[in-house]
């Protein structure tokens, strides 16, 4: 379908230009016609009546070919602005076309990414409890074990949820963080010992906080914008990889950096990766699980928190995400 719609646009837009050209020239053809045919009864006119001087005749002439090269000029100074006008207009269209169908794409993405990231936690969960009932005999070990994976999965259909719903608010712009003093060194420290506990088998999550750092800011925001981070970085990331989470102080910010080993990102695609259902299309991470609204979020929430976010190549290979949010100045206390 979209193949048919591609084709049928070039069609309609070569037959555009191929008829606009096609007047242009008739238009031409019909000047020069009209100015021969005037031309001819001038020198009739003349030679009948002939009782015209030669430089009453010469003026007529030359007036006859002004008028002439005028509608010539005319005609053509209308065709050159109308085809740029054309060509314009047409680039447009297909631009639009061209995102649309982008856009398309990526919510269909989007669907499928999201029906599975529902579907997953939700099964394990119906397992998971399924186990208990039917085994009464089950160790202490294996009971908690399978609690605390539910209670994961559980945690795990919440934040998709909540990153659903703000989403949401964010697009329809009825979203306003709640500003307030806001202890980003605890809420960064939750997350990244979360993560550690329920990855840490599979990655290696290393966690350096500096303690007490305040920012002006919403909770719910930087926690959202903290937890996509890092699960961003364990989804592009495969088993046993280094993830380093770096919370410190320069002169006016507070920097989070959380840095990966893993399939970095094409520098063609770093403007892109924070479009709405826009992921990563290199072969190393389609099979990756993802919705393609986590980094659009990020992006979205730190402009209200007056924050920005950098991506840096990391060496030898992966990606560093550079988070600043303005620090908060504390009076010393007496």
């Amino acid at each position: 379908m979209k193949t048919r719609s591609v084709i049928l646009f070039y069609v309609m837009v070569a037959y555009m230009f191929i008829s606009f050209s096609w007047w242009t020239i008739l238009l031409l053809e019909k000047n020069q016609e009209s100015f021969i045919k005037e031309r001819n009864f001038f020198e009739l006119q003349n030679t009948i009546e002939n009782n015209s001087s030669g430089v009453q005749r010469t003026v007529s002439f030359k007036l006859l070919e002004k008028k002439h090269e005028g509608q010539k000029k005319m005609i053509l100074g209308e065709a050159i602005v109308m085809m740029i006008l054309l060509m314009t207009g047409t680039f447009q269209l297909f631009r639009t076309f061209t995102k649309e169908i982008d856009l398309n794409r990526r919510q269909k993405n989007f669907l499928l990414s999201i029906t599975h990231e529902l579907k997953s936690p939700l099964a394990s969960t119906k397992l998971s409890l399924q186990t208990l009932m039917k085994r009464n005999n089950l160790d202490d070990d294996k009971y908690f074990k399978l609690l605390s994976n539910s209670l994961n999965d559980v945690e795990r259909l919440k934040i998709l949820v909540d990153n659903l719903l703000l989403s949401a608010r964010i697009e329809d712009h009825s979203y306003e963080p709640v500003f307030e003093l806001c202890n980003i060194s605890i809420i960064s420290e939750e997350i990244f010992n979360k993560s550690s506990e329920v990855h840490g088998s599979l990655k290696n999550i290393k966690i350096n906080i500096q303690s007490g750092l305040m920012v002006n800011g919403d909770t719910l925001a930087l926690q959202t914008i903290v937890n996509n981070i890092i699960d961003n970085a364990i989804k592009y990331t495969s088993e046993g990889a280094t993830i380093k989470c770096h919370l410190y102080e320069d002169l006016n910010d507070v920097i989070i950096s959380i840095s990966d080993n893993g399939f970095g990102i094409p520098q063609l695609e770093k403007p892109k990766i924070f479009d709405k259902f826009y992921r990563v299309g290199n072969e190393e991470t389609r099979s990756t699980i993802g919705t393609g609204i986590g980094l659009y979020m990020v992006k979205e929430l730190l402009l209200l928190l007056k924050g920005k976010i950098e991506v840096i190549d990391n060496e030898p290979k992966g990606t560093v995400f550079k988070i600043s949010l303005p620090k908060v100045q504390l009076a010393n206390q007496f």
